[in-house]
């Protein structure tokens, strides 16, 4: 570890001599622009015909960021920044000398920038932090998107009430927004500087280019903004909202033919507290139109990480992510004793009905910053008691069993802006179920330290956890990084510790603990076009993991990996991974104290992705591996062709393969020894996606998604006590397994009003299990074709209310 130590030393000193950037010195100089407060009204229509647009400063002279950064953009752009004492309004002609040629394809609203249509963005940073800020755009098509970004770290699901208009004539387009002071959060001062920046995209060019340089070889796009002027006599505003709802639900399940129904009804509530504090409250939740889950056959001895879906959940979450130990599908999630139902069973029971989820009462969060850049966030939820029906199938009585009692959900963060766009955070997570007396709570610390040059960093993360049922158990984790973060190179020297009893996953995810590990990871960025390539990035990694206690070695790794892109916008990255020694699986046995030798193992891999703009293109993936023990190999295939309809239908299909021939795994437990097996398994996942958009403000979205896994074992094996593995032939009929799952999501949004919007769904699934895989696929879909069948339909209705909104239309 020494000798990686001194190379990455010398890498640093040699890597600060970076030749990415040179000869732009003399664009980087901060630009400033002022803003003009006007008494017209602002008709937001696209048309910029009002005579305070005339009189405004100008934002020109935009700078290529990509493919060509710091050239001059191919097309002239002019923005204006105006503002009364409700809004703040911007302005953008964008000239184009091809105007039949500009890109105009519908889709969905908070996607915007992924679409095959020319984009202009607005860049806002209230407290000028270089942290924190807002990002508005608006497509050639009238789409909107609206980003919260933290520390690089993009939050979609955060949605503002704005307006935006579009209109095109014979020399290119125009955008007109406007941003109520009721969307931003900014100090309460007589006098506001806020960072800015404007972006164009080009999209047939695939040109970026923004009013204020940004650097690409330097770390930071918001670090590299201007700076907007002249905003002055303004007051954060009464920043209150309700947004109530009312839902419907039509549920068939075949295996029964029964139905149900459900009307519900709720409401979310904003208010804004102080200047620059949000209290964010949802009163008797309904997530019942969440996208479902991509499930899996999980055959690994850890929990499976799925992704959140809930907006409350999603929205305005950044603080409480600090430190890493909030995954927020705990709450709400599988009752703790789900299993307790089933174990319970008396003669001639059954689990009658046994809820997946427990259900929330209600969440609320505060969060904001002050003028100084402390961040506040306080976040607290309550589920109530779930429990599971048992019946008795001889005398018909029924009796309940607690799987899981009330339980309470808090989170406190702190998080200090600090000079150099650096910060640190202090969070807080604890868990209280009164019923069985138990407390968990973890505190963690989350920094990054960036030196004035923004070249070199410091981050890293620690914890403590601590839970209290009949004994204490505390654990700890450290992790810190060491990073040269801008030019042509960059590189990382890290090492993390996580103690046996680290446990964070009663509000946090972890999959293990026990863990010392080191590594280290070099980059060597191209930035500026060269002969076939716009960009291109070689990376080396090395990685070492032990176990922190006993320090038994666990793997070892080795990386290589290539990027680029080329000319025609064709996106390549082939990578290689190799472990070189053999090491320890300590996880897998799934028994205290044993260990499963695993082999040395050789990773190929390779990914493209050609030009988007293309009416068809296809996402193609190719991996394989090998390993120098019981002959396992593996490869993997897949195939992802889009293709666009219309500037309002985009179908993407995707189709992934793979085999794991001889794929080792656990097996059995009898008491005695621990069984392993040698499996052929095979794992196929069809997804379709359509998308239409009637309008801007109107889409249809269509996912099926059909899973097979299917597994058969070769050999039983005895795991020896020094990790390796002997024949065992006394199980004769071992268990092979084949699973099958199919999903439809159906979506129809339709956002009537501002902030409000009108839902209508469709939810089906499939699942089905068998003893013995079926090799066939159509007999595979014909299984699932006749296998019982969940539908749920709904329909959801969200009607936003702004008090500013209404005083305005009360004046």
């Amino acid at each position: 570890m020494k000798r990686f130590v001194l190379f990455f030393y010398l890498f640093l000193v040699f890597g600060s001599f970076s030749f990415a950037g040179r000869g732009k010195e003399h664009l980087r100089a901060q630009r400033e622009l002022t803003a003009t407060r006007v008494k017209e009204h602002i008709h937001i229509d696209g048309r910029l015909n009002e005579q305070s647009w005339k009189i405004a400063s100008k934002a020109t002279d935009f700078i290529v960021y990509e493919p060509y950064n710091g050239l001059k953009a191919s097309q002239p752009t002019e923005v204006s920044v105006i503002y009364d004492d409700y809004a703040i309004y911007i302005g953008a002609r964008l000239y184009d000398s091809a105007p039949d040629s500009i890109y105009r394809e519908l889709g969905q609203r908070d996607k915007s920038d992924n679409l095959r249509s020319d984009v202009f963005s607005v860049y806002i940073s209230t407290y000028n932090d270089g942290v924190n800020y807002l990002q508005f755009t608006v497509s050639a098509s009238a789409v909107q998107t609206d980003i919260k970004i933290t520390s690089n770290r993009g939050d979609r699901n955060w949605n503002a009430v704005w307006k935006s208009a579009v209109s095109f004539d014979k020399n290119g387009w125009y955008v007109e927004m406007e941003i109520p002071y009721s969307a931003l959060r900014f100090a309460n001062t007589s006098s506001q500087v806020w960072g800015v920046n404007f972006s164009r995209l080009i999209k047939r060019k695939n040109e970026v280019s923004t009013w204020n340089f940004v650097d690409k070889s330097l770390s930071g796009f918001v670090t590299q903004s201007g700076i907007l002027k002249g905003i002055s006599g303004i007051k954060p505003p009464l920043r209150l909202s309700f947004i109530p709802y009312v839902s419907g639900y039509l549920d068939q399940s075949t295996d029964d033919n029964s139905y149900s129904s459900r009307i519900n009804g709720g409401m979310d509530l904003k208010l804004g507290i102080g200047q620059s504090f949000t209290l964010d409250a949802t009163l008797i939740p309904d997530f019942g139109q969440v996208p479902s889950d991509d499930k899996i056959l999980n055959l690994s001895p850890f929990e499976v990480k799925y992704d959140e879906a809930r907006q409350f959940f999603t929205e305005g979450t950044e603080l409480f992510n600090k430190g890493g130990i909030f995954y927020s599908r705990r709450i709400g999630g599988r009752p703790k004793g789900y299993s307790d139902a089933y174990d319970s069973l008396l003669t001639n029971e059954i689990v009658d009905q046994n809820p997946q989820e427990t259900k929330m009462i209600n969440a609320t969060k505060l969060s904001g910053r002050f003028a100084n850049g402390l961040g506040l966030g306080i976040f607290n939820a309550m589920t109530q008691n779930t429990y599971a029906d048992i019946l008795d199938t001889i005398t018909g009585n029924r009796r309940r069993v607690l799987t899981q009692g009330f339980t309470n959900y808090n989170i406190f963060v702190l998080d200090q802006n600090l000079p150099n766009n650096s910060y640190v955070s202090l969070i807080n997570t604890n868990v209280h179920r009164p019923s069985d007396n138990f407390t968990a709570d973890v505190i963690a610390t989350d920094f990054n330290v960036k030196n004035k040059k923004q070249e070199f960093a410091v981050r890293g993360k620690g914890a403590v956890s601590q839970r209290f049922l009949d004994s204490i158990e505390r654990g700890y984790k450290a992790n810190v990084v060491l990073s040269k973060i801008s030019g042509n190179f960059q590189a990382d020297i890290w090492t993390n510790i996580e103690s046996k009893n680290y446990n964070p996953n009663d509000l946090g995810f972890l999959r293990s603990a026990n863990e010392f590990s080191n590594g280290l990871s070099l980059e060597y960025k191209i930035f500026d076009p060269f002969w076939k390539f716009l960009n291109a990035e070689f990376e080396f990694d090395f990685h070492d993991s032990r176990l922190y206690s006993p320090r038994s070695f666990s793997r070892q790794s080795l990386g290589f990996g290539f990027r680029f892109m080329d000319v025609n916008n064709y996106f390549g990255r082939f990578s290689i991974h190799y472990n070189p020694r053999y090491g320890y699986d300590y996880y897998e046995p799934r028994v205290e104290g044993r260990k499963y030798k695993t082999p040395r193992v050789l990773w190929l891999q390779w990914f493209g992705s050609p030009d988007y703009r293309k009416t068809i293109a296809v996402d193609h993936r190719v991996a394989y591996w090998f390993s120098d023990m019981y002959n396992q190999k593996s490869y993997l295939v897949s195939l992802s062709p889009r293709i666009r309809f219309s500037n309002r239908l985009l179908a993407i299909y995707s189709l992934s393969y793979q085999s794991e021939n001889n794929n080792i795994g656990y097996y059995d437990y009898d008491g005695t020894d621990v069984l392993f097996g040698s499996r052929k398994l095979v794992t196929i996942t069809n997804t379709l996606n359509i998308q239409f958009a009637i309008s801007p403000k109107s889409f249809f979205n269509i996912k099926a998604r059909h899973y097979i896994r299917h597994y058969k074992y070769n050999d039983i094996y005895t795991l020896n006590l020094d990790g390796t593995l002997s024949l065992n032939n006394s199980v004769t009929d071992p268990e092979n397994r084949n699973y099958n799952l199919f999903n439809i999501d159906m979506f129809y949004q339709w956002h009537f009003a501002p902030g409000s919007e009108l839902v209508l769904a469709w939810k089906n699934q499939v699942e089905e299990s068998l003893d013995n895989p079926v090799y066939n696929y159509m007999q595979n879909v014909e299984n699932l074709w006749n296998s019982p069948k969940y539908n749920s339909f709904s329909i959801k209705i969200l009607y936003y209310i702004d008090y500013q909104q209404l005083k305005k239309l009360r004046m």
